[in-house]
């Protein structure tokens, strides 16, 4: 047959399955070699409690040598991460050895060596927010367990029981108050406060139950509000790059609606509104807390007295000299109180005048005590009544605001005072309108 020898006296098909088993065999053996390698690696690396070498069978420096340094040596994000942005690590809680790691901690007030499972170092690892992120869960699940078989066998030894007192201090450095300004859960309500008060001015574009036709022209990145859930809203804000960390005042989620990058949905608000100022005061705070750079009590911003919350009530204001045109304009409206007008404004709208036609629109928010404030209230808008109103109009005439977004109006700026009463609907469509002519004129 021809074909089937070669010059050695094999056959080519016997030769071709001796060479295929051959590279088989020794790939199944460099496979071997690696796995063996990496489970080495691995075990050298993470000290790690067998199977067959339960937690009950290790001294407290045993099970703190296994179990504890290796969560203080550790580079992933401990399970304190979940709730706190910055400021809280759980390996600032483990010294270098188990002597002074137990002493401070005591000290501190962090071990219960009467009850260790009640011990508040515990109490506080096993802390968890409403929705749980998964993976962390799992860590928060490990550091839990971990503590407390070293803290209930520290705890059992009479050597760290009978150790003197130390003056070494432990875990965080920072005062009480920076550490809370960072949790996200105070974040989070800062976000509410400040931009998700104002998302009626985005619903349109940017919400899934809106914004169909943009999603098809664009994608489903558009949607970058999730209805009805800020926390959703603000975590794709930051995963998506919204929020620039490094120079807040350049984020997308600012630049966008000032107009200063190209937006679809053209200009939102203007320099120097009062929505303007609240997404900066936001962003600047949040890339703060994000970067751990709050160090004092002092450096931490001063929340307002009042809270802005959106009613969906529009004022137009026609008949506005076209000289104005593209100026900043503050309305503050005045309750009716008796024979006289409330002493201070009960809500408040700005933004750009119209160029083209010397008209200004822009939505009402409620402003709104602190002190008085629920979270209920906060994520309710309700309609201001259809009752009498003196709407106080200012114009920023010499255009401050576009050098300084944090200019203040001032009575000098007070161009007219219009009264208004009877219905006042919600929606842009269905606006409240004043003629700038019927004002009674306040000359500046």
């Amino acid at each position: 047959m021809a074909g089937c020898y070669t010059d050695g006296g094999m056959p080519d098909l016997a030769r071709r399955h001796v060479e295929k088993a051959l590279l088989k065999s020794f790939i199944q053996q460099w496979l071997t070699r690696c796995a063996l390698l990496s489970a080495c690696f691995v075990c050298s690396s993470i000290p790690i409690l067998s199977a067959a070498e339960p937690s009950t069978s290790l001294t407290s420096a045993e099970f703190f040598a296994r179990r504890i340094l290796p969560i203080a040596q550790a580079q992933r994000a401990s399970s304190c991460t979940e709730c706190h942005f910055s400021g809280v690590e759980l390996k600032q809680y483990v010294l270098a050895d188990e002597a002074s790691t137990f002493a401070a901690l005591r000290a501190a007030g962090l071990i219960d060596v009467v009850q260790p499972d009640k011990s508040k170092l515990l109490q506080f690892i096993a802390r968890k927010p409403e929705r749980e992120d998964p993976a962390l869960a799992r860590v928060r699940t490990e550091e839990l367990a971990a503590f407390q078989g070293w803290i209930a066998a520290a705890a059992s030894n009479p050597a760290l029981l009978a150790s003197s007192p130390t003056a070494q201090s432990i875990g965080t450095e920072l005062p009480l108050e920076v550490i809370r300004h960072a949790r996200r859960d105070h974040v989070l309500n800062a976000f509410i406060e400040n931009v998700w008060v104002e998302m009626e001015r985005c619903v349109n574009c940017h919400s899934p139950e809106r914004n169909e036709r943009f999603r098809k022209e664009h994608g489903e990145q558009v949607s970058w509000i999730t209805p009805r859930d800020p926390a959703a809203t603000l975590k794709f804000l930051a995963d998506q790059g919204l929020i620039d960390v490094d120079a807040p005042e350049k984020s997308l989620l600012l630049s966008k609606p000032l107009g200063i990058v190209e937006h679809a949905g053209h200009v939102k608000f203007a320099v120097g509104s009062r929505t303007d100022r609240q997404f900066r005061s936001f962003l600047n705070d949040y890339a703060a807390a994000v970067q751990g750079k709050y160090r004092k009590a002092s450096e931490l911003p001063k929340p307002g007295k009042e809270i802005a919350i959106a009613t969906g009530q529009h004022l137009r204001v026609t008949d506005l000299p076209l000289e104005f045109g593209g100026r900043l304009m503050r309305v503050l409206l005045f309750r009716r109180d008796g024979e006289s007008w409330s002493k201070h404004p009960i809500a408040t709208g700005d933004s750009g005048i119209n160029p083209k036609n010397g008209q200004w629109q822009n939505s009402f928010c409620e402003l709104v005590d602190r002190a008085n404030l629920t979270p209920e209230r906060l994520t309710t808008p309700r309609l201001l009544p259809g009752e009498r109103y003196l709407a106080k109009i200012y114009i920023d005439r010499e255009n401050r605001a576009a050098d300084n977004p944090a200019f203040e109006f001032m009575e000098a700026d007070l161009y007219a005072e219009i009264e208004t009463a009877g219905d006042w609907q919600s929606g842009y469509l269905k606006p409240k309108i004043l003629s700038a002519k019927e004002k009674a004129s306040v000359e500046p």
